[in-house]
């Protein structure tokens, strides 16, 4: 019986090809059990739709396995149509496609099996009972849908991997590295003059806070994290093996609090090897007496750290549950400048309480802290409140019209706030305009950044 795992590109025509870390996770498990499969990569090598339809006919394969965020419902739809059409197969769907909406993926589109939550256990056991053609009831963390009459099966909860140190971290050498390594540049903050090869780590699963617009596999369960050790056997193991000199902290949250950096920075300068890193916090982690530490953070090779701003309504925070002063996000800004630790910073515009006010007042603070944002309309995402307050509202009608069209959060979708459309988006993309015309910024769109925009101004020299 022959498997296939697809790695659906979302963005055929992006700059940048950075490494899927989920599906990464997924095909270790998978290898380590010794099932044999085939990696069919549509992201790096830009495959078409019309030619994976080749491939697939070519190989007709039994089980074909994939995943993506839920943006993506369109593409796992597509496929399996294809699939389908080709093979009688089993298509087995993960992450946040299959986590967020389970039964509007299975009774809306040709797919078999959806995947739970964290799948790196799941995925052998269903494999494992799939090619002995085993039933599969008793799996847990799986919804599926019966090949005799269509009644979707819901499977029992599967228990967090405790200890993440146990499953490892994934082997990157089951990827087109090579062709993964050429996108480097693109995807770190890496100049031209700069050689090497950026890599994702992944330190940690999940959040402890709930902002009412997030959602990841790891939603509402318990924040955890790798042992100091094992970060560190990965960084030197990225180094020595991929000839990785940029790490990328690939988290929702990699420092929950200042402990974790100061533990994290006091391993990688036991290490003492040339790399540069960044790394996610909160917005209101670092304060002007912890200048300091973020000169060691700076030393130690920490080129920039990730936070969110999303916006500075304070009613509009409010009703993200954001639970952070626009105060603490200016300090933390400034001193990590302060310190030549780059802040990168994302913002949302289009919570109902969104104003030509509040969109000011958004752009004015980073005009203030002197940060260039990625930057994003709302997107209801299914399994979230503002989602849900959507669909109650009637803003969102029909949810598989909607879940067809939704794309990324740069390109407009919805509104839900009480301007007009054409009023709406043009406040935002003229504010943003000035904003980048401020700080001597030449974008060909002020929306389609690479991602982020490091500070193009000389930041204050350390003390």
């Amino acid at each position: 019986m022959k498997v296939a795992f697809i790695n659906v590109s979302l963005r055929p025509d992006s700059k940048r090809k950075q490494l899927p870390v989920g599906l990464g996770y997924i095909l270790t498990a998978v290898k380590r059990e010794g099932i044999a499969f085939d990696l069919i990569d549509m992201d790096i090598n830009c495959t078409p739709m019309e030619e994976l339809e080749k491939i697939l006919y070519r190989e007709k394969y039994e089980v074909i396995a994939m995943g993506c965020i839920v943006t993506g419902y369109r593409y796992i739809k597509k496929i399996a149509e294809i699939a389908k059409k080709i093979n009688e197969c089993t298509i087995i769907v993960g992450n946040s496609v299959a986590t967020s909406i389970p039964e509007l993926l299975l009774e809306n589109t040709l797919v078999d099996i959806a995947v739970i939550g964290e799948g790196d256990v799941t995925i052998v056991e269903l494999l494992n009972k799939i090619l002995k053609r085993e039933k599969i009831d008793d799996i847990k963390g799986i919804v599926f849908k019966s090949k005799e009459n269509g009644k979707i099966t819901y499977g029992s909860k599967r228990t967090l991997i405790s200890d993440l140190d146990t499953i490892g971290f994934p082997d990157w050498h089951i990827f087109d590295i090579e062709k993964y390594n050429n996108y480097s540049l693109v995807n770190s903050n890496m100049t031209m003059l700069e050689k090497g090869n950026m890599y994702p780590l992944n330190a940690a699963r999940g959040c402890p806070f709930s902002c009412t617009f997030c959602y990841h596999v790891f939603k509402d369960e318990k924040y955890r994290k790798y042992s100091e050790q094992a970060v560190t056997q990965e960084i030197k193991r990225l180094y020595y093996e991929y000839n990785s000199n940029y790490i990328s902290f690939w988290d929702e949250l990699t420092f929950p609090n200042i402990q974790s950096v100061i533990s994290l920075v006091e391993k990688i300068e036991e290490l003492k090897l040339p790399i540069k890193w960044e790394a996610v916090s909160r917005g209101n982690l670092f304060k002007n007496n912890h200048l300091d530490l973020i000169h060691r953070l700076r030393d130690c090779g920490c080129d920039n750290i990730s936070f969110s701003l999303e916006n500075a309504g304070t009613e509009i925070l409010k009703a993200m549950n954001k639970k952070m002063n626009i105060s603490d996000f200016i300090e933390q800004s400034l001193v990590l400048q302060k310190g030549q630790v780059a802040p990168l910073t994302s913002v949302v515009f289009g919570y109902p309480q969104e104003t030509p006010q509040t969109i000011k007042q958004t752009l004015k603070v980073c005009e203030d802290c002197g940060i260039y944002p990625s930057v994003g309309f709302l997107l209801p995402l299914p399994g979230t409140p503002i989602y849900n307050w959507a669909v109650e509202e009637k803003f969102i009608e029909d949810e598989i019209s909607y879940l067809e069209r939704i794309g990324d959060r740069q390109d407009f979708h919805i509104n839900l706030t009480k301007m007009p459309d054409d009023e709406f988006i043009s406040l935002v993309k003229e504010g943003l305009e000035d904003l980048a015309n401020k700080q001597g910024l030449k974008l060909a769109s002020v929306f389609k950044t690479t991602t982020y925009q490091k500070p193009k101004y000389e930041v204050a020299s350390p003390t």
